[in-house]
């Protein structure tokens, strides 16, 4: 079977990133299938590179969570215009994925599949227009009407649609999609074959990381705010770490300066493999999200990096996660806007060494049981082989 996989913002083993895709790509390579990839990236255009089997073609299309909003408006529209006519020419196409966020790819992924008459399949992981219409930033009403529109015609037209999370899986559901039409493949995280977890020495001092994009649906100032609480109060024996980037740190960083915060230090982001260095030096590993009841059902990649790599992880909402970070005893879950809630249990863990121990192994469990990218991507193929028609079997 040859999968044509559309996904502007691809990331490669080695760069800084989500690295999902590609590694479910080669997976499905090493299966016998054959994956060509089109991405965008700031490189010679319709480049093609090969890597471990799987065919990447790039367009000269750049793009980055630190542009301004027009800029990335304007650099998805770019990767739809340039990628219809580079997917087109593809030949014993069998079936189009196609990854969103943006919306725009899902469009892409529709109309290729409809030019190359293919079976379309729709990875969605952000669920759009939701997001930015929970958030506030759409509120023009006729805006909002098409864009519910456009995503409703793709929901329609896709064979079969895979969700990052329970909570996104509703939320299709909630456009009139069969819950039959929508499978749950989460994010996930890679796991090592021998993975070797070195003992965390605090020496009195707790690390807390925060590692991923610092974006105005991640809102870190109350990552700030529960820091400076922490800090009035005199517990000073936790350091913060926030790794990464994204269009909101500047505000983010230009806040905690406001506020005094000396227990805490903004690097930029690095690589995967790096990060997850920082991850084993680290004690507590933290998700935050905006205070806005859309963001629950997010399909954050940090959350199973910080369960992989020994870590209790504590998140500043509730949602699916929270769940099973409850079930499963690796984490704390605090209400949304609760900056005491979510405080204490940052207090609470870095005073408490048995209880970290006890969360980071139960959470080594669950990754390996739950979000091993390796069963997933199986899971995520057999799905496209059953979902399509019989005289596109492989």
């Amino acid at each position: 079977m040859h999968i044509l996989y559309l996904q502007q913002n691809l990331v490669l083993p080695g760069e800084a990133g989500n690295t999902r895709c590609f590694e479910f790509a080669r997976q499905w390579v090493a299966a016998g299938h054959r994956v060509t990839c089109i991405a965008g990236k700031a490189a010679p255009d319709c480049a093609t590179e090969i890597r471990e089997g799987v065919t990447i073609r790039w367009l000269s299309v750049a793009y980055s969570h630190n542009m301004a909003f027009w800029r990335r408006g304007a650099s998805f529209l770019a990767f739809m215009h340039h990628a219809y006519s580079l997917a087109i020419a593809e030949r014993e196409v069998d079936a189009v994925l196609a990854y969103s966020a943006p919306l725009s790819v899902g469009e892409l992924g529709r109309w290729v599949a409809a030019r190359l008459r293919v079976p379309f399949f729709f990875e969605v992981a952000d669920v759009w227009p939701d997001v930015p219409i929970g958030m506030g930033l759409i509120r023009n009403r006729l805006l909002q009407t098409l864009l519910w529109q456009r995503a409703r015609g793709m929901y329609k037209a896709a064979t079969h649609i895979f969700a990052f999370s329970e909570g996104m899986k509703a939320q299709i559901a909630a456009h009139g999609v069969h819950a039959a039409k929508i499978s749950v493949i989460y994010n996930g995280v890679k796991i090592p074959k021998d993975p070797v977890f070195p003992p965390r020495a605090s020496q009195g001092r707790i690390e807390v990381l925060y590692a991923g994009t610092v974006g105005m649906a991640n809102d870190l100032t109350q990552l700030v705010q529960a820091a400076a609480y922490l800090q009035a109060q005199g517990h000073f024996h936790l350091h913060f770490t926030v790794v990464g980037s994204g269009n909101d740190w500047k505000r983010v960083k230009a806040f905690a300066e406001e506020e005094g915060v000396q227990q805490l230090t903004f690097l930029p982001e690095v690589s995967r493999d790096a990060a997850v260095a920082l991850m084993e030096q680290a004690h507590i590993g933290v998700v935050c999200f905006a205070p806005f009841p859309v963001l629950e059902a997010n399909g954050s990649s940090k959350f199973c990096d910080y369960l992989a790599a020994g870590l209790p992880v504590v998140l500043n909402y509730e949602g699916w996660q929270a769940a099973y970070l409850r079930r499963y005893t690796c984490g704390l879950a605090s209400p949304q806007g609760d900056i005491g809630a979510f405080a204490a249990h940052l207090l609470a863990l870095s005073t408490g060494a048995t209880m970290r121990e006890t969360f980071g192994r139960n959470g080594r469990q669950l990754a390996a049981r739950v979000f091993d990218r390796a069963q997933l991507a199986a899971a995520m193929l057999d799905v496209i082989r059953c979902t399509m028609p019989q005289k596109n079997a492989p």
